[in-house]
């Protein structure tokens, strides 16, 4: 969304209140985004310093990184930012301000750049969530299966076989 700021330029307001549906279409790190994301907030002038501030709740499903289920959730974001005119805004790599370009003010880039920080790398469906075998699949969280998981590394077999032979030498 981009948001006209020459009236705070202008000094003729100190508030623009701001509210909006924000719709992430894609997909970030295999979480998809059901419903447009509502975002309230507003924009402040106060003496000559700019601030952004939104809040948001982003309806999410995903699949749990362990057992594969699908969870959903909802995702609370507070997003505070500075605002600087890019006449007076000497450095150009400043990530602590949003820029207005051509009067305007473009909150979406940031706010998706915000909302890739707060997901966590990977989800549970459950702090103790056991997963799936390994070697047949099965979850895990509902029942047991007979597989073994410890099987010796082929790169040792020969020494294995050595062990065993003086194993068996031992106890004679």
């Amino acid at each position: 969304m981009k948001i006209d700021m020459t009236p705070m330029l202008a000094g003729k307001t100190d508030l623009i209140p701001l509210e909006y549906a924000f719709d992430l279409e894609e997909e970030i790190y295999g979480v998809r985004f059901p419903h447009p994301i509502r975002v309230k907030g507003e924009i402040k002038n106060a003496a000559g310093y700019m601030e952004l501030r939104l809040t948001a709740e982003i309806d999410y499903v995903t699949e749990c990184a362990r057992c594969l289920k699908e969870i959903d959730g909802v995702l609370p974001l507070d997003f505070c930012r500075g605002i600087a005119d890019e006449e007076t805004l000497v450095v150009e790599d400043n990530d602590d301000y949003i820029l207005i370009e051509d009067g305007q003010l473009d909150i979406d880039r940031p706010l998706t750049e915000q909302i890739l920080l707060e997901f966590p790398p990977k989800f549970l469906c459950k702090e103790d969530c056991k997963g799936l075998c390994p070697k047949c699949g099965i979850d895990l969280n509902e029942s047991q299966c007979s597989c073994v998981l410890k099987e010796p590394d082929p790169r040792f077999k020969v020494l294995l076989d050595y062990l065993e032979q003086h194993k068996d030498d031992e106890n004679k």
